[in-house]
């Protein structure tokens, strides 16, 4: 199908020149620290010297806050198999079959692999506990209670903080991809420290995985540093992004005293939560046979119906009849923190609403993460490798990153051995002064435009007029770096939503609400290159330069 030629321009740099930035090499730049930056720089420290970048302290990612599980066939009735018809039918009809089987095959030898290096698995007799979320047709997620984000990524940590090849930088934020404008090459990143200094890293090969872009709708379940930098950096330097249209909303967040959402995790509906109107009507049986275990897209629509049918902010989720032994057994975070605003879910039910929590799509990858790119390789949330089509399904998402982290690490070293570090010869271009990620008045008119108009609920008419106000928010003289890429990033998830004239998984348009099959494929976009519907994420990673 031929797409409208809306191309998001964006200029190559974002950042003011200069070329006194200190040098600093290595084999392989990894540039965060969840659980794909840990898994690829620990694959890619097997055989080369790596640096990791991580923005903030060690322990703040999404990774590290997520509460839901991890899935993998362990039943004796379940198999990788059906592993992957689950993840299919969430997809709807845009994974990637052999990205998924891929996923699949690796989960149950990942988990043995996570419990003999010390994560803490909830276990039943003489196996694991496996836990039901919606969307799967079996048991087999599982937790360490509900900080299972946790409790993998400080394994891993301290695996990464423990070896000998992988030099560990805090506080340093990544601004822009180095290119080798003769090679067409990514040969590096420029950074800045704590104190604001800019810095060049040159390395063989970059492993991007700097995680998603939920911050840009204000109420997410992400940490309030997920703008999308990394995928905005990466378009600026040339590489293809996909499926940025797909954003998935967590049915379940709890809106705290503060103003900050907490999210509840879908593994309390899976333990018999039940889905309330602000009246104390249940709801979701009219919408879906499988009621409150439907997918996220499906329950994400429910509560936006109940909430305007009563004019509500919120809905009720009731965990009284679960009772209290099995939530703080199993939820401890959840109770103390409901706790902590006056509110106890075993008594009462828990307020929450619809908010911003996975993006889908991201820059563009083959089954090894490589990029369009040379050189620059992605994995985590930041990526799209087509295991996720139009919808994740939930606990997939922890095991895509130590999958496919640990795949872009080993072929980032591959990559790197194959040429010398002539990032080393790439002058310098940029430097700048620091970021901060505080909510300035372009980001608060930018996290409203994404609510109201690129939210669960879309029309053409309010995407075009998204579009057009983030053009003009993106032409504010004072803006940030880190403010141009967070509305890069969202000028990119509504060009897409305003592109695909269908409804699909988390995609939903009310002037165009079927899904068609003229439409079953993913939106490339790239810098100066009209976009394109292409069969596969994966196959056929093309180099587009401009």
């Amino acid at each position: 199908m031929d797409l409208p030629d809306f191309v998001i321009r964006a200029p190559r740099h974002a950042t003011p020149h200069a070329a006194d930035a200190p040098c600093h090499t290595c084999e392989v730049s990894v540039i965060g620290a969840g659980a794909a930056g840990l898994a690829a720089a620990l694959a890619a420290a097997e055989h080369a010297e790596v640096t990791l970048l991580a923005r903030g302290r060690l322990a703040e990612s999404n990774s590290a806050w997520a509460q839901g599980g991890i899935a993998a066939a362990l039943d004796h009735t379940d198999a990788p198999a059906l592993h992957v018809a689950d993840t299919l039918t969430a997809g709807a009809g845009l994974s990637d079959p052999a990205a998924v089987e891929l996923l699949a095959d690796a989960a149950p030898a990942l988990m043995h692999e996570l419990a003999a290096l010390g994560v803490p698995f909830e276990t039943h007799g003489h196996g694991f506990a496996l836990g039901l979320e919606g969307g799967h047709g079996k048991r087999r997620i599982l937790h360490v209670g509900d900080t299972t984000g946790w409790a993998i990524t400080s394994a891993l940590l301290a695996r990464v903080l423990a070896h000998p090849r992988i030099r560990v930088l805090e506080g340093y934020q990544a601004l822009e991809l180095l290119v080798a404008p003769l090679e067409e090459r990514c040969t590096g990143v420029l950074a800045l420290d704590s104190a604001g200094r800019a810095h060049r890293f040159a390395a063989g090969a970059v492993v991007l995985a700097s995680g998603g872009a939920g911050a840009l709708y204000g109420l997410t379940s992400n940490q309030p540093t997920a703008l999308g930098e990394g995928i905005a950096m990466a378009y600026r330097a040339g590489a293809e992004v996909a499926d940025m249209e797909f954003v998935q909303f967590h049915p379940t967040v709890y809106r705290t005293a503060s103003g900050a959402g907490f999210l509840i995790s879908e593994a309390t509906r899976g333990e018999g939560g039940l889905l309330l109107s602000p009246a104390g009507q249940r709801f979701m049986p009219a919408y879906d046979p499988r009621a409150e275990l439907a997918p996220r897209d499906v329950v994400t629509r429910g509560i936006y119906a109940a909430m305007g049918r009563e004019s509500a902010e919120h809905v009720l989720l009731d965990l009284t009849g679960v009772g209290r032994a099995l939530l703080e057994q199993r939820f401890p975070t959840i109770m103390a923190r409901c706790r902590a605003d006056g509110l106890d879910p075993a008594s009462v039910p828990i307020p929450v609403a619809p908010a911003a929590h996975y993006l889908m799509g991201g820059i563009r990858t083959d089954l090894d993460g490589a990029t369009s790119l040379p050189g620059l390789f992605a994995a985590g949330e930041c990526a799209c490798t087509g295991v996720h089509g139009a919808n994740r399904l939930a606990s997939n998402s922890l095991l895509e990153c130590l999958v496919f982290g640990r795949r872009a690490g080993s072929a980032a070293v591959l990559d790197a051995e194959e040429r010398t570090l002539a990032a080393q010869r790439v002058h310098s271009e940029q430097r700048t002064t620091a970021t901060t990620v505080a909510v300035s008045e372009g980001l608060r008119e930018l996290t409203a435009l994404m609510r109201a108009h690129a939210g669960p609920l879309r029309h053409g008419i309010g995407l075009a007029q998204a579009l057009e106000a983030l053009e003009r928010l993106d032409a504010t003289a004072n803006a940030t770096h880190c403010e141009r890429s967070a509305i890069l990033t969202a000028r990119l998830i509504v060009n897409g939503a305003l592109l695909r004239r269908e409804s699909r998984g988390a995609h939903f348009r009310a002037d165009y609400s079927r899904s068609t099959e003229d439409w079953r494929g993913h939106i490339v976009q790239a810098r100066n290159h009209p976009p394109r519907l292409v069969e596969s994420v994966a196959d056929g990673v093309a180099v587009v330069m401009g």
